[in-house]
Order: C-alpha cells, then sequence, then structure tokens
C-alpha cells in the first residue's frame, strides 16, 4: 500500500502523542511497522478492582523518531506543499534524522 509524506508524518505524530491500541489503528499503521518505525507493547493494565484486560499499544521505534524528526525538518520547508502529497519511501535503514 503507497501512503503520502503527509500521512506518514500523521501517523507518526498520532502514535507519539497518543496510546493507540493496536486493534483500533489506522491502516497506515501497518505499513510503519512493516517499515520499523512502529513496534507494539503491552499496555500496563490499571491497578484496581475488576478484571483489566491488556492491550497491545503502537509505539514508535528510535528509527520513528528519528524519522518523525526528519519529516519534520521537511514540513518547515517552502516545498513541503509538493512533498507532502509525494509517496513515502523509508529510508534506507542507516539513514539518521540529520541526513537528507
Amino acid at each position: 500500500m503507497k501512503h503520502s509524506n503527509e500521512a506518514v508524518l500523521e501517523a507518526l505524530r498520532h502514535a507519539q502523542y497518543r496510546q493507540v491500541p493496536w486493534p483500533k489503528r489506522p491502516k497506515v499503521f501497518e505499513f510503519l511497522r512493516g517499515a520499523g518505525l512502529l513496534e507494539t507493547i503491552r499496555q500496563r493494565t490499571p491497578d484496581g478492582p475488576g478484571y483489566h484486560a491488556p492491550v497491545d499499544i503502537a509505539v514508535l521505534t528510535e528509527r520513528g523518531k528519528a524519522e518523525i524528526v526528519r519529516l519534520e525538518r521537511i514540513e518547515r520547508l517552502a516545498s513541503w506543499t509538493d512533498e507532502r502529497i509525494s509517496l513515502y519511501f523509508v529510508p534506507a535503514s542507516g539513514a539518521t534524522a540529520t541526513e537528507n
């Protein structure tokens, strides 16, 4: 599945600032996990009476954190108008947020 730079940036932000339950994830999250930008972790269940089912949530990997920095830097450029609708390509695994 193909995603735009803007869609990937918004999904990374969504995962960064919210605890997104994996069963309720947006479709782009599968792509991001496959690219090594997201992973799932088991969320701690709240203390208290009653049963609380464990939930897996989406979180950014170190690569995902570096990628959000890279995309936000591009977002501040005048060329973002064109870049935001371009198809997103996963940077090589050795690439860092300071490259580009």
